[in-house]
C-alpha cells in the first residue's frame, strides 16, 4: 500500500513539473483547467501566482483530480508549503521534494472545501534559505474551472 502511494506521489510531482514550464503560459492569478497525459490521465485545477515583485517570484498552486492532492510548486527546493483560505488557519505540509510540495488527502480534502467557497487564499512557501510569498489570490472562478477538470477527468 505504501509503495502505491509513493507511486502516485511520484507521479503527480512529474504532471506538475511539467506543468510548471508550460505555467509560464498561462495568464498570472487566473484559474485554469489543464489535463496531461503524462503518466496517465490526470486533470486539474491551477493557477500561477505572481508576486508582483522585482524578484519575479511566483508560485503555482495546483488540484489534482486524479490524485485528489493540492500541491504548490516554487522556483527553488521548497522544504513547506501553507495555505490560508480567508480567515482560516493556514493549512501546511512539509512533504516536499523536487521543488514540490504536496499536502497529503486529508489536507488537499479540508483545503479543497475551503477553496470551494472561500474568496481569497494566501500562499506561502518556506524554501531552504528565504521564503516565497506570501502571496495572495482571489478564488473567484475557482469552483468553476474544478468543475471542468473533474468532468474532464471522468470524460473520454
Amino acid at each position: 500500500m505504501r509503495s502505491v502511494l509513493v507511486a502516485a506521489g511520484v507521479a503527480a510531482a512529474a504532471v506538475t513539473l511539467s506543468q510548471l514550464a508550460s505555467a509560464q503560459d498561462q495568464p498570472p492569478d487566473k484559474w485554469v483547467t489543464s489535463c496531461t497525459m503524462e503518466g496517465g490521465k490526470d486533470c486539474g485545477v491551477q493557477a500561477t501566482i505572481d508576486g508582483n515583485s522585482l524578484l519575479g517570484q511566483f508560485l503555482v498552486m495546483r488540484y489534482s483530480a486524479a490524485y485528489n492532492k493540492i500541491s504548490v510548486v516554487g522556483d527553488g527546493q521548497g522544504v513547506r508549503a501553507s495555505i490560508q483560505v480567508d480567515s482560516n488557519p493556514f493549512v501546511s505540509t512539509s512533504i516536499c521534494g523536487q521543488g514540490i510540495c504536496q499536502f497529503d488527502e486529508g489536507k488537499s480534502a479540508e483545503l479543497l472545501q475551503q477553496l470551494r467557497t472561500g474568496s481569497q487564499i494566501q500562499v506561502q512557501l518556506q524554501l531552504q534559505d528565504t521564503m516565497a510569498g506570501p502571496f495572495m489570490q482571489t478564488l473567484k472562478g475557482f469552483d468553476g474551472q474544478l468543475q471542468r477538470a473533474l468532468a474532464a477527468q471522468r470524460g473520454p
